[in-house]
């Protein structure tokens, strides 16, 4: 099954600010900086707009792709960013994805090799039982939902 944004929804849209962000999201900010600043994070592919010199508006999109980048715990990294940015790429371009999207990880999610794959039972099949898995398509779901509450607080006030 696939879920499909809705043509009033844009989830790549910029409407969080750097601390709603890391609100929503759960993770430090001197984290979130280390990823801005290693070129972890493609803003401009998720719909990031810059406001000021400083400062950045961020989408929906781009708190799941944070949510997710924080699962792999080692250093070897490469590998699944490559994999996050082709899938969140593809999801920013085509507004559709499976429902069950999950990503492997092996090593318990420290280890370079990784995948995409359509749902879990598919990860599980490849990835076996010494794999981290994770529900990305969970993760882009809810950041729609809350996106839609976002708007709707902000069209209440």
């Amino acid at each position: 099954m696939n879920f499909n944004f809705g043509m009033d929804m844009n989830i790549t849209k910029p409407l969080l600010t750097k601390s709603e962000l890391l609100k929503l999201v759960g993770i430090p900010e001197s984290t979130f900086n280390n990823w801005f600043i290693r070129g972890f994070i493609p803003l401009k592919e998720l719909g990031c707009v810059k406001v000021s010199f400083t400062s950045y508006k961020y989408s929906h999109l781009t708190a799941a792709y944070c949510a997710a980048l924080s699962y792999h715990s080692g250093r070897k990294r490469s590998k699944y960013i490559e994999v996050l940015k082709s899938v969140f790429g593809g999801i920013a371009k085509e507004g559709s994805f499976p429902e069950g999207l999950t990503i492997a990880i092996s090593s318990m999610g420290k280890g370079q090799d990784c995948g995409a794959f359509e749902n879990y039972g598919e990860a599980l099949r490849y990835g076996g039982n010494m794999s981290l898995y994770v529900n990305v398509g969970k993760l882009i779901k809810g950041a729609a939902e809350h996106q839609k509450l976002f708007k709707q607080q902000c069209n209440q006030k």
